[in-house]
């Protein structure tokens, strides 16, 4: 049994003479030209590639990338977690991939001989965990499931020995793009969180080694070079590890190329160190040599018009399917886009309503500022292919908002969820068949309730409890 690291959040799997390829994002950026694998996959290695299978544990573009899947081959099999939520099957049909393997939460799949992969899901937004079993070897790929509770129980009542454990370390959300006017000074995110949380988590699973993983990107376009410096390095996890005097699991930084194999054991390279030795030399470096193509992107993004009808086109339709009482929350509270494009575009949405109005600058409100500001190219984008559940992800927003109005911005982005991950409208999560396949995640449903009751009780969240 063999497996190797091949970018953020791509591992490569061999055993009985087959192989499986996770999330493979292998080239080129995402998010608009945000992300960037860091470090990148040598183009050797990606080349060599043919796997007999694909997972892909959820639909985000870090995990999900078109140009990367479709050098693989659209005669390759893929694999995908089966939900309520049916765009990653339409979208991988739509690129021309017709081998599409469902599997329900907890379903177990053979790729070979002694060689298993089994699908958990988690979260009401699709997401999923791999834990792939092959040779004696157990391998729990969480990725960016943030797993606690009866549902993690469940998957380590049945993988009770766990060899090696995968899990995301760094920020992946929208939090760190708030800008809060009457408290600029105020934290918007726990950064180092997402490290004390990876440890948490791999210490419970009882594995017997933990690797960072899932979280090694890098920020190169223009707008959020600067937010490379709250990305969680793997270095500092091992720094958090040894400050807190864990040793088990024992921690394993692995980057492209790294391999292990029941036969020779780990394989990493001495290159490692210097992608944090000196990791700003490493990313100046690495914007240069894609200078080319940013600013490429940088032009197209400059040159894109929008107009007043479409954007009240996409509101209209989107507001018509929320219900009466969330679009109430929003009554005399518009929401301003704020758009750079071949002009500086101003449109106010009455989500209420569902209508647009265009403005030459922002209106000054009693409440403050409910702004948005991102680009004309990827509003575009994001309205026509319901790409809003990828925005805050990117980066490449700012949400301009006072302390009043930030829940506003967070409630809109849920309800963008519920409409792109199909819970809405509300004739949708009522079917049949959403119940048949939540059902066996009903240990989610405890959970929930249990986080729920300690809300309303006043206790607050604590993951460590709920773990």
């Amino acid at each position: 049994m063999h497996f190797e690291i091949l970018s953020h959040a791509a591992l490569h799997v061999r055993a009985a003479g087959v192989s499986l390829i996770t999330d493979p994002w292998l080239v080129g950026s995402t998010y608009w030209r945000s992300w960037w694998n860091y470090p990148p996959p040598k183009e050797a290695l990606v080349d060599a590639l043919r796997p007999d299978f694909i997972y892909l544990t959820h639909i985000h573009w870090d995990h999900f990338q078109g140009p990367s899947l479709r050098k693989l081959g659209k005669g390759t099999p893929v694999i995908i977690p089966r939900g309520v939520y049916g765009r990653m099957k339409r979208d991988l049909l739509d690129m021309g991939f017709k081998n599409l393997i469902e599997l329900g939460h907890g379903e177990t799949f053979r790729l070979g001989r002694g060689f298993a992969a089994t699908s958990y899901h988690f979260g009401p937004f699709l997401d999923s965990a791999l834990v792939v079993e092959a040779e004696g070897v157990t391998l729990f790929n969480a990725n960016d499931a943030k797993l606690m509770g009866a549902p993690l129980r469940q998957i380590l009542a049945r993988h009770p020995r766990v060899d090696f454990v995968f899990r995301s370390h760094s920020s992946a959300n929208g939090r760190l793009c708030y800008e809060v006017v009457d408290a600029p000074g105020a934290p918007v995110d726990d950064i180092e969180g997402y490290i004390s949380g990876f440890a948490r988590f791999v210490k419970r699973t009882g594995a017997r080694y933990a690797v960072p993983f899932a979280s090694n990107h890098c920020y190169l376009h223009e707008e959020v070079f600067a937010l490379n410096g709250t990305i969680q390095t793997p270095r500092m996890v091992e720094d958090h590890f040894r400050k807190h005097g864990i040793t088990s699991p024992a921690l394993k930084v692995m980057l492209p190329g790294d391999s292990w194999s029941t036969d020779a054991g780990f394989s990493v390279s001495a290159e490692t160190a210097r992608y944090f030795d000196d990791r700003e030399a490493m990313l100046e470096g690495y914007r240069d040599e894609k200078k080319h193509k940013l600013e490429k992107f940088y032009a197209l993004e400059a040159r894109t018009r929008i107009s007043k009808e479409e954007v009240e086109k996409y509101f209209s339709r989107f507001s018509s399917v929320i219900p009466a009482l969330a679009r109430r929350l929003f009554r005399g509270l518009p929401i301003t886009y704020i758009l750079k494009g071949a002009e500086r575009y101003v449109f106010e949405v009455d989500l209420e309503r569902g209508t647009v109005e265009q403005l030459r600058e922002p209106r000054e409100t009693p409440e403050g500022p409910l702004e948005i500001h991102t680009s004309a190219f990827i509003l575009r984008q994001c309205m026509a292919l319901d790409l809003f559940c990828h925005l805050p992800i990117s980066k490449r927003v700012r949400y301009r908002v006072s302390k009043k109005t930030k829940r506003y911005v967070q409630i809109l982005n849920y309800l963008f969820n519920l409409v792109e991950y199909e819970w809405l409208p509300l004739d949708r999560s009522l079917r049949r068949q959403t119940a048949s396949r939540l059902a066996p995640r009903w240990r989610e449903g405890l959970l929930m309730a249990h986080v729920l009751k300690d809300v309303a009780l006043g206790r607050g969240l604590s993951v460590e409890r709920y773990l």
